[in-house]
């Protein structure tokens, strides 16, 4: 997968007809510049450092946009909010722990089969980006 960089995401926005405002500029950067899962309210602290006057609601609607977009992953990774990550970074997927929230990350390759089954059996090309599964870890199993 190519790197998704600040200035193909912004032409592609364009091209689809959006306006570049310096907000959406700001919160692109932020969000693409990120190596790990960020909030809404993540971007929106970190950008109003530098554009005082941003609301959240902006910040929100923006990462719709990047996600609707392909730019970005979204995933419940628990706690009720959703975390966001560059969709070219986004080659794993999640095992949460519901007993004591450990979270461990899981190679994209172990879901092929299931990717395969779904388009052989159901003719359905599934998007398998980026999401948790929530279950208990081998610890808590043990402690239960």
């Amino acid at each position: 997968m190519e790197p998704v960089t600040a200035e193909r995401a912004a032409r592609s926005l364009q091209d689809l007809g959006y306006r570049l405002t310096p907000q959406r500029i700001m919160i692109l950067e932020a969000v693409l510049e990120s190596d790990d899962h960020v909030t809404a309210e993540d971007l929106y602290e970190q950008v109003k450092t530098r554009y005082p006057h941003i609301s959240f609601s902006t910040v929100y609607r923006t990462m719709e946009l990047l996600r609707d977009a392909g730019f970005v992953t979204q995933t419940d990774l628990g706690g009720g909010r959703w975390q966001y990550h560059p969709v070219d970074k986004a080659t794993h997927h999640h095992l949460i722990c519901q007993g004591c929230g450990h979270v461990a990350e899981v190679e994209e390759g172990v879901f092929a089969g299931l990717q395969r089954e779904l388009r052989e059996r159901h003719g359905f090309d599934a998007t398998l980006t980026h999401f948790a599964i929530f279950g208990r870890c081998g610890n808590c199993r043990k402690a239960s």
